[in-house]
C-alpha cells in the first residue's frame, strides 16, 4: 500500500512540474520581443529604507493591487512584499537584524 502512495506522490510531482514548465514556456513565448519598459510599472510607488513596517502599512499610498514595492535609499535597495501583511507585526524584534 505504501508503494501505491509513493507512486501517486511521484505522479503528482511530475504533473505539477510539467504544468509549471508549460506555463513558463508559454510566458516566454508571449513576452518574446516585449521591451522591459512595457512590462514594468512606470513610476512605481517606492518606500524609503528607513520606513517602519507599521508606517508602511499605515500609508494609504501603499494600498494598491501591487504585491511588492521597491525600497530605496538614494539607489534601489530591495523590495518589500505585502503578502502576510495582515499578520501581527512583532514589536520586540529590531528592524534591521539582531540587537548588538
Amino acid at each position: 500500500m505504501s508503494s501505491g502512495i509513493r507512486l501517486v506522490l511521484i505522479g503528482w510531482f511530475v504533473i505539477a512540474s510539467a504544468t509549471a514548465e508549460s506555463g513558463q514556456a508559454t510566458l516566454q513565448v508571449l513576452l518574446r520581443g516585449v521591451p522591459v519598459r512595457e512590462a514594468m510599472t512606470a513610476n512605481p510607488l517606492v518606500s524609503a529604507a528607513d520606513t517602519t513596517v507599521a508606517g508602511f502599512l499605515a500609508d494609504p499610498a501603499f494600498r494598491y493591487r501591487h504585491s511588492a514595492f521597491p525600497i530605496t535609499d538614494k539607489m534601489p535597495w530591495g523590495a518589500d512584499r505585502i503578502w502576510g501583511a495582515s499578520d501581527p507585526v512583532p514589536t520586540d524584534v529590531p528592524a534591521y537584524g539582531p540587537a548588538a
